[in-house]
């Protein structure tokens, strides 16, 4: 993807690139566009690393880096992006943790950051995304336990945290999330009893 892009569109709102045969990395001036509303690049052979984007303030709401190469840390400065809303990195070989500064994303519904390496806990701060919808977490290396603070999620409907090294028990407040309708902890550590009251008595 030629740098120059980023030197010549200065009004380029949506980009879409996704399911070709891209190679090589993400231009980091690409992201500071500052109208840019939406990044598609997902299914390509980007390679790399997610640029830092401190400092930057851009309207973007859609990022859609999945099924990619990419690898090493998500940026903390990905928590510069006010006005995130869909925010894909699955299947990648992005590692480290799960950076607390997404927390602040309050507009953030769709969070996919599965099948890739990312290690450390679960951050408890997620809970403060209110706007999510959909966690998917899969497929990771996350330890630790289940924060029980998700169960201030109140529109979440999709939680995946299957495949990952998770331990201790479900925490039974999240039983109290209504509008949970998808429920996946499979292939962890987990120990203990099943809540059976709320939502997971539906399921």
């Amino acid at each position: 993807i030629p740098e120059s892009l980023s030197a010549k569109c200065w009004q380029l709102q949506r980009l879409r690139l996704g399911n070709n045969r891209f190679s090589g990395k993400i231009p980091k001036e690409l992201l500071a566009l500052p109208g840019l509303q939406m990044i598609e690049m997902q299914s390509n052979d980007l390679t790399g690393t997610i640029p830092d984007v401190a400092g930057f303030n851009t309207q973007l709401g859609r990022l859609d880096l999945s099924n990619n190469r990419l690898e090493g840390p998500i940026p903390p400065s990905m928590g510069n992006f006010s006005a995130m809303e869909s925010l894909l990195l699955g299947g990648n070989s992005l590692g480290g943790s799960l950076p607390h500064e997404i927390s602040s994303l309050n507009h953030l519904s769709k969070l996919d950051c599965s099948n890739n390496r990312i290690s450390g806990s679960i951050p408890a701060e997620l809970s403060l995304c209110s706007s999510l919808t959909y966690l998917d977490l899969s497929g990771n290396q996350l330890e630790g336990t289940i924060p029980p603070q998700l169960h201030n999620l109140s529109v979440l409907n999709f939680l995946n945290l299957s495949r990952n090294h998770l331990t201790g028990t479900i925490p039974l407040i999240l039983q109290e999330m209504q509008t949970l309708t998808y429920v996946d902890f499979s292939y962890n550590n987990l120990s203990g009893s099943i809540p059976e009251g709320g939502q997971f008595a539906a399921f």
